[in-house]
């Protein structure tokens, strides 16, 4: 029996490989925003407002489609949902370079490359990675999540030197096959669904030397699961309304959503930003590259700490180290200091993505494998809805005052009551 588990367990490490390049791919798309907005911007001269709204209808696009998409994955698994996400890839990216008008690039790169970024985006990887590691699952997507700093130390100053070089429309046409190459063939070829918690074989799935028997008792340090009773011809609306009705399902959401609207009336717009305050648009974009590869330990690091010390302390910790770097940014950037970029680097690195991490973790740990995609579908409508209001909201604050401090405050305040929310998670998910 030992030597028939052992191949078993062994192949979560496959869907490990492929989570981390996944979200390579996804921290390359969201990671060279902040370089293709100053380009869009700089090409067709619209103000910040006008500019903003691509990115804003990534994420609303992203919100509304990340339910439908996480019942997909419950329903026909990754190994269906994440070639179909690097095809629409390839079709947004490659659209996009032909755009000559706003609402181009509010159709190919806001609706049809944002679904598929969302499809292989951090919810389904939590979906899809987190039951093959019960034990461990926060140091596991910590690690998986590497790829997301990866992706931005990567692509972020590749994508800066290729506008420069060959221009935006060349770029987008690259990146669109470099990332159908990384995510298709992979995907389609080793993609498995995980573990159920009930240790029977997925009736979806034929069963095979990849299928991971799962625990029969629940983990000692997780809330029980307390899974949403459906039959099987429930529809997806009535099984995201059911969850819905949850306390806990709404602190999470609402966690991702103030975390994600506060984090993203800066981001979209740092670049600009720095070059704002004096500083070199490569510096700028290095520096954000820099934030990357800090974070190439700070994932992991979180991911593991929150194994240890609590989900709600360590997202605590991240977001507050967020917050420090935004306001140190504002009191110390002068356009000439290169040390408060070196702060800004190491506060945002040690903290960047742990909202998603740490939320991710937290609905691995109360819902079952055959909820989980649902729930972080709705999880990943709260990031959306914060990704369609931030960077338009910046944008905004930006053109009626002319600088970046009312939207940085703003995010600081947001940030705060996200933390609150983390805790009203805690406070209202069921116990030992």
């Amino acid at each position: 029996m030992a030597q028939q588990i052992r191949p078993r367990l062994q192949y979560g490490w496959v869907i490990f490989a492929l989570s981390f390049t996944n979200l390579f791919v996804e921290g390359g798309i969201k990671n060279i925003a902040p370089v293709l907005y100053v380009a869009l911007r700089d090409s067709f001269g619209w103000n910040a407002s006008a500019t903003s709204s691509i990115f804003s209808m990534v994420g609303l696009v992203g919100g509304l489609s990340a339910p439908l998409l996480g019942r997909l994955l419950d329903r026909w698994g990754g190994r269906f949902l994440f070639p179909v996400g690097g095809l629409l890839l390839l079709l947004g990216w490659g659209s996009s370079s032909f755009a000559a008008n706003l609402w181009h690039l509010l159709l190919f790169y806001g609706v049809v490359a944002t679904i598929g970024e969302n499809s292989i985006s951090s919810f389904t990887t939590t979906a899809t990675l987190s039951p093959w590691f019960p034990r461990t699952r926060g140091r596991m997507l910590g690690l998986a999540d590497i790829g997301n700093p990866v992706g931005a130390v990567l692509f972020l100053p590749l994508a800066q030197w290729l506008i420069s070089t060959v221009g935006w429309p060349q770029t987008f046409r690259i990146f669109g096959v470099l990332f159908f190459v990384l995510l298709v063939p992979a995907n389609l070829l080793l993609q498995r669904r995980p573990p159920l918690r009930t240790g029977m074989a997925n009736p979806r799935e034929t069963p095979g030397p990849c299928d991971v028997p799962a625990l029969p008792t629940p983990l000692p340090d997780a809330p029980q699961s307390v899974p949403v009773r459906v039959t099987p011809t429930v529809t997806a609306s009535t099984r995201a309304g059911a969850l819905w009705r949850q306390p806990t399902v709404r602190f999470l959401v609402l966690a991702r959503l103030l975390a994600s609207l506060g984090t993203h009336l800066t981001s979209v717009h740092l670049v600009a930003f720095f070059v704002s305050s004096g500083y070199d648009p490569m510096l700028a974009a290095s520096a954000i590259a820099g934030v990357g590869l800090i974070s190439v330990v700070g994932r992991p690091l979180s991911g593991a700490l929150s194994d240890v010390v609590g989900r709600e302390l360590m997202y605590t910790v991240g977001l507050s180290m967020h917050m420090s770097a935004i306001l140190l940014m504002l009191a110390l950037g002068d356009g000439q200091s290169l040390w408060p970029i070196l702060l800004f680097i190491g506060l945002s690195g040690l903290s960047d993505g742990i909202a998603g991490l740490v939320v991710g973790a937290k609905a691995g740990d109360l819902f079952p494998t055959t909820e989980l995609g649902l729930v972080m579908g709705l999880v990943q409508m709260g990031r959306g809805l914060g990704m369609m209001i931030g960077p338009v909201l910046g944008g905004l604050l930006f053109d009626l005052h002319g600088d970046y401090l009312l939207a940085f405050l703003l995010a600081v305040g947001l940030v705060t009551m996200a933390i609150g929310c983390m805790w009203g998670v805690r406070l209202t998910s069921p116990q030992l």
